[in-house]
């Protein structure tokens, strides 16, 4: 079920779209928070770093040509969950909550 309840965040600068609730099984409180960012320019250097400057700078457009003034957007999509255990510990109990976070 998708829901648009937006939940408590604090936007800044560079969010496009703040924190909501994105996916939720209905009567259950399992859910996934998302929001929507301009890529931070530390992560901007990481990106050029792994990807090198060629491919950041010559996006292609829908049409296929590469205009290389043309300067590519990067978006950041964060993507959150809430733990009902403390993860760090350990036990039967952590694992089937991570089991369940991850599935």
């Amino acid at each position: 079920m998708l829901t648009s309840n937006a939940t408590t965040s604090t936007p800044t600068s560079s969010t496009i779209v703040p924190t909501r609730m994105l996916l939720q099984k209905q009567g259950t409180d399992n859910g996934i928070e998302c929001s929507l960012h301009h890529l931070p320019r530390p992560l901007l250097r990481e990106f050029r770093h792994v990807f090198q400057d060629e491919y950041l700078n010559q996006p292609r457009r829908l049409d296929g040509k590469v205009n290389p003034r043309e300067e590519l957007l990067l978006l950041a999509i964060p993507t959150n969950q809430r733990a009902r255990e403390d993860l760090v510990a350990i036990g039967d109990h952590i694992e089937e909550e991570k089991d369940r976070l991850l599935n």
